[in-house]
């Protein structure tokens, strides 16, 4: 693993959500490069006690209340927060605005050095990209609470950097790999139960990030950023859902799925889906909402461009290998041959 850190030995990493999917890999990775961690989360993940490191400090803690910020951190790398497309807008404002401005606060309170959000590549909204960069197209709102809430995190963020603090956001798209059980343990899931489809025969291309190289790129970015300044964290491959879709079937050994619906029939039904819950005040999601349906119905293609050119990010998994190192994982762990 090549080193990104030049003096990770001498400084202690604050890493909140240290029990998801990213944090834990984030996590791997500082303490590998030598560096301190401490991993905070509501609740702390058996995979992170059972690293066992002198170096790692675990801290459970709700970051939407009153706790101790730790003393001698030198850099936080911010991945909690509310991710779903579904819930009470306030939900998401407390735990992605209120938690993150008050946690930036307390760090440069604290004389901590260098601090990373991390935002979404959906603050650019759904409805359509190709091609583009940080400069690219923003629709005005974003679909869904999450990435509305965190579009104005991340400007707070940015706004906030100075010369005691340098702040810094990366705009990461859909990370897969093994240990997912987010976004793509669901697909695969459905998949398997017969009850995936695609939108408009699955034509539409789609973002993906393996979760090393998001790693990678998370640590460029707080080493190199420019501090106030935000970077696409992407593959930059060319992926259709269909590809994608076909590439995952294959590896789980069956044939992929047939359903198919043309674009403005599955908003309808989402539409319809989602009032109804909210009508009866249902908490848990429906299983198709619109900012799924608008996720993969329309082309949805981000460049690397800037996060290459100034950290030096170059992403190593190629999606096909990556997606059997992930299908391999969710194979042994549901006890599938």
């Amino acid at each position: 693993m090549e080193k990104i850190f030049s003096n990770a030995e001498s400084r202690t990493f604050l890493v909140t959500g240290a029990s998801g999917f990213l944090g834990k890999a984030t996590v791997e990775w500082i303490l590998n490069e030598g560096g301190k961690v401490i991993g905070m989360d509501l609740v702390i993940a058996d995979k992170l006690k059972e690293m066992n490191n002198p170096n790692l400090t675990l801290i459970q803690a709700d970051l939407t209340k009153d706790y101790e910020f730790p003393a001698g951190v030198t850099d936080v790398i911010h991945a909690a927060g509310r991710v779903s497309d579904w819930g009470a807008y306030e939900l998401f404002y407390e735990a992605n605005f209120v938690a993150t401005t008050r946690l930036m606060k307390l760090a440069k309170e604290a004389g901590v050095k260098n601090f990373l959000f991390i935002s979404t590549i959906d603050i650019h909204g759904l409805l359509g990209h190709m091609d583009e960069t940080e400069d690219g197209i923003y629709y005005d709102p974003p679909t869904g609470f999450y990435a509305q809430t965190k579009k104005i995190t991340e400007k707070a963020v940015r706004e906030f950097n100075s010369d005691e603090m340098k702040t810094v956001c990366i705009r990461p798209c859909t990370v897969y790999g093994p240990g997912d059980t987010t976004v793509q343990g669901p697909i695969m899931d459905a998949i398997l139960s017969g009850q995936m489809g695609v939108i408009d025969g699955g034509k539409y291309l789609t973002s993906r990030v393996y979760i090393t190289d998001l790693v990678q790129g998370l640590c460029r970015a707080l080493e190199f950023g420019t501090g106030g300044d935000a970077y696409n964290i992407v593959s930059g491959e060319k992926i259709t859902w269909k590809e994608w879709v076909a590439a995952l079937s294959a590896e789980l050994g069956v044939k992929p799925p047939k359903l198919s619906s043309p674009y403005f029939i599955a908003y309808l039904g989402a539409s319809i889906l989602e009032d109804i819950y909210k009508l009866f005040r249902i908490k848990s999601g429906p299983i198709l909402t619109r900012m799924r349906i608008q996720h993969a119905g329309h082309d949805f293609y981000f460049l690397p461009t800037k996060a290459k050119e100034e950290l030096g990010y170059e992403p190593q998994m190629p999606w096909p290998e990556g997606i059997k190192i992930m299908v391999a994982e969710y194979k042994e762990r549901k006890g599938l041959k």
